[in-house]
């Protein structure tokens, strides 16, 4: 017998069942039931409400009819590159704020398997997640970052080190700020555990990026403790 029919594959699978039967799965945009419990979040309207991102920036993956965007030229981030799921906009949109304001954490799950296969994945890459500081943390109850990172390693069935970035320091919302206070506001704000990071590729797991700012900081502090590469991945991207 092998692993994939054992008792344990049938004890999740008859829990997978039963959790289907009593919280039959729903849109994490609209709520509307979904056909089946497999790994997708939105139903096919949302689905096709929701906008892909244009080609852009090979580094930044800001879109525009750019190999490298100005930003990427005249200061190139930490990361090697970083891509989004799709558009912050509409249905995800919704799920985004629903899974970070709404109290409802179990959207992590089908959102970062959704992530995961929508996402560029280097060989042999670890899954890290931008942390949350600890007084938004405790207010909300969860990190969602972390919730999406662990649904994207188990996914890709990558490794997830939780405990290989930490915030050193509080840091003011980045809304509605520009490129260079979100530089400010983040600079020197995390720091990476090295004896979990050094020699390893690794993809790092946000829930939006707008400027990569949060996500450069996030980088620099991993190649400082020794990570080989940092490739960012978040759900969506914003102006």
């Amino acid at each position: 017998m092998n692993a994939s029919s054992g008792p344990c594959a049938f004890t999740s699978t008859f829990t997978s069942a039963l959790l289907d039967l009593l919280y039959p799965p729903r849109c994490a945009a609209c709520r509307e039931l979904l056909a089946s419990s497999a790994d997708e979040p939105f139903c096919p309207t949302c689905r096709d409400a929701i906008d892909s991102v244009p080609p852009g920036c090979a580094r930044c993956g800001l879109p525009g009819p750019h190999a490298l965007c100005g930003a990427c030229l005249a200061a190139p981030p930490a990361f090697a590159s970083c891509r989004a799921g799709a558009l912050f906009g509409g249905p995800l949109a919704d799920a985004v704020h629903a899974l970070k304001y709404g109290d409802r954490p179990a959207l992590a799950r089908p959102l970062g398997a959704w992530l995961a296969a929508a996402a560029p994945w280097p060989e042999g890459a670890a899954v890290v997640a931008v942390p949350l500081g600890r007084r938004r943390r405790l207010a909300r109850g969860y990190d969602q970052a972390q919730l999406v990172a662990r649904a994207v390693a188990r996914a890709r069935r990558a490794p997830f080190l939780p405990a290989a970035l930490r915030r050193t320091r509080e840091t003011a919302p980045q809304v509605g700020t520009s490129r260079a206070e979100r530089l400010r506001n983040v600079r020197g704000a995390f720091a990476a555990e090295r004896r979990l990071v050094a020699g390893r590729a690794l993809v790092l797991v946000d829930d939006v990026v707008t400027t990569a700012a949060t996500a450069g900081a996030c980088s620099e502090a991993l190649l400082v403790a020794g990570a080989r590469e940092v490739h960012v991945i978040a759900l969506a991207r914003a102006d």
